[in-house]
């Protein structure tokens, strides 16, 4: 073929300057050198996400503490991404709240006794909730423990339902949702969310891994394994090199590198 332009359809995500510099920064001062910049869910996606997903259509959905990751995948590539700031640490300050209970018992309260819909629970079920300033601890019904989780968690999937609407792909993800990080262990939560989303969900665990499986077998650990897989990709193909100080200058010499094997 001859032509006189090339045109592409990109995405493009774009972060503020000074935040990934502080992250750099961090990590050089504990001794790390750092090879490249990912975004969550895209490091997710390489640990959960099978190559049937991707070209069918798949909206990968990772949870974490502070914010919720979206990543939309069609025909094997990327269609849309976005960050909410929200996630399960405003489960947790709800049920400190909700308790009056300190932010670290309101989490340990979370992981052992909370169940995403009130009526998978019963009435006479029973959980003791330490109380602040050195006061007597109190028992509840683990009902009224769920009936201020169930409420913040539609919240928060009515907010991915509509980010998934805005993007325009919600009718191409034939594979459906794959939920993972760590706010998406409460039973009851991946029927939730297919009960709002109107789509098949399943959770989404770390794969293609070998050695202490049974260590990051967990949605916890979907990030980490990710970051992982996406480093080693990359340092295949020879598009890092970590011995440069300058991060932003990596970036513009990858773009240089895929430029020179078209042209």
């Amino acid at each position: 073929m001859s032509g006189v332009r090339l045109e592409a359809k990109v995405h493009i995500v774009t972060g503020a300057v000074t935040s990934a510099q502080n992250i750099i920064k961090c990590c050089n001062r504990t001794g790390l050198n750092v090879a490249d910049i990912a975004l969550e869910p895209l490091a997710s996606a390489e640990a959960v996400l099978t190559p049937e997903e991707r070209e069918l259509g798949v909206a990968l959905v990772d949870m974490g503490g502070g914010t919720t990751d979206i990543a939309l995948f069609h025909d094997g590539a990327v269609k849309h991404t976005a960050v909410l700031a929200i996630g399960g640490n405003h489960l947790t300050s709800d049920i400190a709240a909700g308790l009056r209970t300190p932010i670290g018992e309101a989490e340990r309260i979370k992981q052992r006794y909370g169940y995403a819909r009130t009526s998978m629970v019963t009435k006479d079920e029973r959980v003791e909730v330490p109380s602040v300033g050195g006061r007597n601890s109190r028992t509840i019904s683990r009902q009224i423990l769920c009936e201020i989780i169930e409420p913040r968690l539609e919240e928060i999937f009515q907010l991915i339902r509509r980010e998934i609407a805005k993007s325009g792909y919600e009718g191409s993800l034939a594979s459906g949702a794959v939920m993972t990080g760590g706010s998406t262990l409460l039973p009851g939560m991946i029927e939730m969310a297919e009960g709002i989303f109107g789509m098949p969900v399943r959770l989404g665990i770390p794969t293609r891994v070998g050695g202490l499986v049974d260590v990051v077998s967990s949605p916890i650990y979907a990030t980490g394994v990710g970051l992982v897989l996406y480093g080693m990709k990359r340092q295949e193909k020879s598009f890092f090199r970590i011995r440069e100080d300058n991060l932003f200058a990596k970036v513009r010499n990858r773009m240089v590198d895929w430029f020179s094997e078209f042209f």
